[in-house]
C-alpha cells in the first residue's frame, strides 16, 4: 500500500513542471543577456497627465506570464479532481505564478550589475516557482493529505507578494488615479487565491475579489494625501487587505461571527501598534 506522499507524487505532472520552470529560467537568464529599447507613452486621464514606460524587463515580464499561464493551466487540468477545472476556476491557479515570474523579470534590471545575485535570483524564482505550482495543485483538492501545509504556504506567499507589491507602488508616488488603479487590480488577483479555498460559487468569488480590490483602491487613494514612509503605507494596505479577506473568507465559509470580527480588530489594532512603535 502507497504511503500519502507516493500518491501525491505519483498524480503530479512533474514533466509538465519541470519544462515549465526549465523555460522561465531560460526567459529570465535572456532577460538578463538582452537589451531591449524603451518606449515611453504619455496620455490623459479624467483631467491628469500621466505616462507609462514600457522596456525589456515589462515585455518579458508580459511574455513570460503568458507562457506560465499557459503551462499552469495545463497542469492543473492533469488533476483528477476535473469538475473543478472550469476556466474561472482555473484561471485563478494562474496568478501567483505569473506575480512570481514578473516580479522576478522586473526586478532583474535593479541586480544587472551583480552577475552572481542575478544568477542566484534567478535559481531560486524557479524553486519558488516549482513550489508555488505544486501548491497550487495540491490544495485543488481539499481531501488531499498535502492539503493544509500547501494551503499555509500559499497564503504566507500572497501575504509576502501584496506587501512587497505595495510598497514597491507606494515609493513610486504615483498619481492617485493610477496607484489605485494598479492596486486595485492586483488585489482583486491576489484576493482570488485566498478565497478559492471556500470552494464557493466561482462567480461570486470573483465578485468578493473585485470588491476587496475596489476597497483597496480606495485606501490608497487615501493615503497619497498621508505623508508617511512606504514601508508603513505598505503595512496599513496590507493589513486592510488581511482584514477584508479575512471578513469575506469566513462568510464564504459561513462562519462569520462576532468572536471572528473581534479577532482580527485586535490583531489589526497589535500590528499597528507595533509599527507605529518601530517608527
Amino acid at each position: 500500500m502507497l504511503s500519502s506522499e507516493q500518491r501525491i507524487s505519483r498524480r503530479l505532472p512533474l514533466e509538465q513542471l519541470s519544462l515549465l520552470v526549465g523555460m522561465n529560467v531560460l526567459g529570465l537568464t535572456l532577460s538578463l543577456l538582452l537589451v531591449l529599447p524603451e518606449r515611453k507613452f504619455e496620455f490623459g486621464f479624467l483631467g491628469s497627465d500621466a505616462s507609462l514606460v514600457f522596456s525589456g524587463p515589462w515585455l518579458f515580464a508580459i511574455l513570460l506570464s503568458v507562457m506560465t499561464a499557459a503551462g499552469v493551466e495545463s497542469i492543473m487540468r492533469a488533476h483528477p479532481r476535473v469538475h473543478l477545472s472550469e476556466t474561472p476556476y482555473t484561471a485563478i491557479l494562474w496568478i501567483l505564478p505569473c506575480v512570481v515570474v514578473a516580479g522576478t523579470a522586473l526586478t532583474l534590471p535593479l541586480l544587472r550589475d551583480s552577475a552572481q545575485i542575478s544568477f542566484v535570483a534567478i535559481a531560486a524564482s524557479g524553486v519558488l516557482l516549482a513550489l508555488v505550482v505544486l501548491g497550487e495543485y495540491l490544495t485543488i483538492d481539499l481531501q488531499d493529505p498535502a492539503y493544509a501545509f500547501s494551503r499555509l504556504g500559499l497564503n504566507l506567499a500572497v501575504y509576502l507578494a501584496a506587501l512587497g507589491f505595495y510598497q514597491a507602488i507606494y515609493s513610486f508616488k504615483l498619481r492617485s488615479i493610477l496607484s489605485s488603479s494598479v492596486i486595485g487590480l492586483m488585489t482583486a488577483l491576489l484576493a482570488l487565491e485566498l478565497l478559492r479555498a471556500s470552494e464557493s460559487d466561482v462567480r461570486r468569488t470573483w465578485l468578493y475579489a473585485a470588491a476587496i480590490g475596489l476597497g483597496l483602491g480606495e485606501a490608497i487613494w487615501a493615503l497619497n494625501y498621508w505623508n508617511v514612509n512606504p514601508f508603513f503605507g505598505a503595512v496599513v494596505l496590507l493589513l486592510t487587505f488581511y482584514i477584508l479577506t479575512g471578513f469575506a473568507q469566513q462568510y464564504l465559509f459561513g462562519k462569520l461571527r462576532w468572536h471572528t470580527i473581534l479577532e482580527f480588530g485586535i490583531v489589526a489594532v497589535v500590528v499597528l501598534f507595533l509599527v507605529l512603535r518601530r517608527g
